[in-house]
């Protein structure tokens, strides 16, 4: 089932616009598109250093996969019915990608690895009959974590692990007797602590769901809920994506209602980190790369144009980012020394809405 080479495919894309000029510290750098199909998106974004780096979406329902090679993001893989939505990178010749597959109308899990040659899809579990993988955190070459949700209506969490041989599926935290659970994001500490944040909710009479914010972890072999801040009882919370310096820094971000959710972990508690309220805004924070204990940079969009944000745990300062000139997107980011990377969607064309690939970097991180 392999995939096509790493340079396989290249010709057959062409660069996106960088005529939108850099503003604030992030400068857009080229990145590739399907030249045969009419949208191309990024979701998930993993570097190894500064010269070798992966990133993944789909173009029109085809898996995507593109790898920076210092300058410019250049497309390698094109295959796979579904989506890719996350992507863990190890080495320059380990990487790991997850999404989702449709096979005769079933939505199932997809995996696949880079071996420094090829993309090629690797067998993983599946926890029904519809599921999808959201997010992927690699720690060593037998130890990968996935996870995601199965079900019409979101309703069971799936986490699946790598031991080096084959996935395999975990038990984590049950969703709640008639409620849904979903996870959207994984990290895993130095100390090899594995935490996933995601959304829980409660059935509510006579009908509907009560949607909260929720964050389990992987200690001593067991996966266990942890207590997380109230938020607005009125309105429903989720959290998108998760990233840690080590056991003591650990940071998530995602929405309540319509305005930012951002979350640290000192150690010991979770607090909700103070964010911006946009008047007349909505705000939804969907990456979030912790740099150090006081330093996070949160990436999404503002009312369908990106945007990113700088916190130091009591301070959030939205920053100006390079969007398409009709609405923009961002969704993964990562960091190498002190360069960020982000990618995402823009969408400049106001007649055909077409969403091409949208790449930053900023070297002020």
């Amino acid at each position: 089932m392999a995939l096509a080479a790493a340079t396989g495919i290249a010709a057959t894309a062409v660069l996106a616009s960088t005529a939108l000029a850099a503003t604030g510290p992030w400068t857009v750098v080229p990145s590739a598109n399907s030249t045969t199909v009419t949208d191309t998106e990024l979701r998930a974004v993993s570097m190894v250093d500064n010269t070798h780096g992966f990133a993944v979406g789909d173009a029109d329902g085809k898996a995507v996969v593109e790898s920076w090679n210092g300058s410019s993001w250049d497309l390698v893989s094109q295959d796979s019915s579904g989506f890719l939505n996350g992507v863990a990178a190890l080495s320059a010749t380990d990487a790991w990608a997850v999404g989702t597959t449709y096979t005769g109308g079933t939505q199932r899990t997809l995996i696949e690895h880079f071996n420094g040659t090829n993309w090629t899809v690797v067998p993983s579990p599946n926890n029904g009959v519809n599921s999808a993988l959201n997010a992927v955190a690699a720690r060593a070459a037998n130890d990968v974590w996935a996870v995601g949700q199965d079900g019409v209506n979101e309703s069971k969490p799936i986490i699946e692990h790598w031991d080096g041989t084959s996935w395999t599926l975990v038990q984590g935290v049950q969703a709640p007797k008639n409620g849904i659970e979903f996870l959207k994001g994984v990290t895993i500490t130095s100390d090899g602590t594995v935490w996933a944040v995601g959304t829980v909710g409660k059935s509510l009479a006579p009908e509907g769901f009560r949607l909260t914010a929720f964050i389990e972890r992987l200690t001593g072999g067991t996966w266990q809920s942890v207590p997380v801040p109230a938020t607005n009882p009125s309105s429903s919370a989720n959290l998108n994506a998760i990233s840690a310096t080590s056991a003591t820094d650990v940071w998530a971000v995602g929405a309540v209602g319509s305005q930012a959710l951002a979350e640290h972990w000192n150690g010991t508690a979770w607090t909700i980190v103070p964010t911006p309220t946009v008047s007349g805004k909505s705000t939804v924070l969907k990456g979030v790369k912790a740099i150090a204990p006081n330093n996070a940079w949160f990436i999404g969009d503002q009312s369908l144009a990106t945007i990113s944000a700088l916190s130091n745990g009591t301070t959030t300062t939205f920053l100006p980012t390079p969007t398409g000139t009709q609405r923009g997107d961002l969704s993964g980011i990562a960091a190498v020394d002190h360069t960020l990377y982000t990618v995402g969607s823009q969408i400049n064309n106001a007649t055909t809405f077409q969403e091409q690939t949208l790449a930053l970097t900023n070297t002020a991180g």
